[in-house]
């Protein structure tokens, strides 16, 4: 992973408001890196991961995020 993936990784878990990520099953050719709150008690909401593929850094849609969940269940 190049320093500017990394950069934008950062700024994606940042705008989720996660304090960390790990590293995920990789799900329909992306990697996949799912926020850990530490700090900041219960999240609610979607469970959001962030997805990366050839240097492109995106937070799942609502979708993604479900689909990708029955993925890591199986």
């Amino acid at each position: 992973m190049t320093d500017d993936t990394k950069k934008l990784l950062n700024e994606a878990m940042e705008a989720l408001g996660a304090d960390s990520c790990k590293r995920g099953k990789n799900w329909n050719g992306y990697e996949v890196y799912i926020p850990v709150y530490v700090n900041g008690g219960y999240v609610v909401g979607l469970p959001l991961v962030v997805l990366v593929k050839d240097g492109d850094v995106r937070i799942s849609t609502e979708e993604e995020a479900f689909e990708y969940l029955d993925h890591e269940n199986n």
